[in-house]
């Protein structure tokens, strides 16, 4: 029989496996009384690890009473933060229930990028305002790009904001005021006019649009409005909630050849949609992976459930 491994090889890397087990081990073994308070402690309650500290430097608010009163729980290994560091994306499943309805539901929870991203996005305000690497983000904010468009501007307008993200790399007037009207982290939503946001809201809507405009994108192409996006739910702080779809489509590469061919053509369709639509909006997914996809497990319907590099051209614009 061939062996694809050669033997030295392939006893190192059973080494290597159980060195990182017995590694493991050890971590929970010295940290079993910080694994027993994460385990029992709720810390999606907790205004610290949901970074609600760092606002205006966030996401929003929206969502930070379910969260606060303990209306959100991790489910099973997420309340393990000794596993984090296996967790680059920093994406949790998470179980929330409101009072009133009874029962719960699956979301996703989302910080929007890896723990190194974030930290750099913090450094970069801090840069930006003081020159140091670290600060006070809080008083930090005010003295950043993210408030120059404060209460005396009216509109937000493409030489503003072009290029700031795939989202705006080619942004149109109608895009933009799209973007502030249908903006969910502010009470007076409805209104494209972005000088009647509060200055938080102002600053927390550019930072989003900047550093990761996943948000921004599901609210302004809901689900329900047919978008073939996840649905959006809310933020607190640094903590982003959306609806749980499904199984991502990578799991479904054994799946009858039917069942196959069904999402091979749901695939197209989403394409054709993002592409031709009544709203003339083009919308270009650039990143383009099964992880990035996921299916209804009733519906069998797919779902785009990563919206970070979406570029979206106006046609409207493109005709003139």
């Amino acid at each position: 029989m061939w062996r694809l491994v050669p033997p030295k090889l392939g006893r190192l890397s059973r080494s290597l496996k159980l060195a990182a087990l017995g590694s493991l081990l050890v971590l929970m073994v010295l940290h079993s009384p910080s694994l027993l308070a994460s385990w029992q402690r709720n810390e999606l309650a907790d205004r610290r690890f949901l970074q609600l500290n760092k606002c205006p430097a966030c996401f929003g608010t929206s969502w930070c009473r379910r969260f606060l009163n303990g209306q959100v729980v991790f489910e099973a290994w997420g309340r393990l933060r000794l596993l984090d560091f296996l967790n680059v994306k920093n994406v949790y499943f998470a179980q929330y229930g409101e009072p009133r309805e009874g029962g719960r539901r699956r979301v996703v929870l989302k910080r929007l990028g890896s723990q190194r991203e974030l930290a750099q996005l913090d450094q970069s305000i801090c840069k930006r305002a003081t020159g140091r690497p670290r600060c006070d983000l809080l008083q930090a904010m005010p003295r950043t790009e993210f408030a120059r468009l404060n209460g005396d501007v009216r509109l937000l307008t493409p030489e503003a904001v072009e290029g700031w993200s795939d989202l705006v790399h080619c942004p149109s007037q109608r895009l933009l005021d799209r973007l502030v009207r249908r903006y969910a982290e502010t009470k007076d939503s409805g209104s494209f006019l972005l000088r009647n946001l509060k200055d938080s809201e102002r600053m927390q809507l550019l930072l989003t649009l900047a550093f990761n405009p996943e948000p921004l994108v599901l609210q302004s192409f809901p689900s329900d409005e047919g978008w073939p996006f996840a649905k959006y739910l809310g933020a607190c702080g640094r903590m982003v909630a959306v609806n749980y779809v499904g199984e991502e489509l990578w799991s479904y590469f054994n799946a009858p050849w039917e069942k196959r061919v069904d999402l091979a053509w749901q695939l197209m369709e989403i394409a054709e949609q993002l592409t031709n639509n009544d709203f003339e909006f083009a919308l270009y997914l650039l990143d383009v992976s099964f992880d990035n996809f996921a299916v209804g497990p009733r519906d069998g319907k797919v779902i785009i459930v990563d919206a970070e590099n979406v570029l979206v051209a106006d046609k409207r614009l493109i005709r003139q």
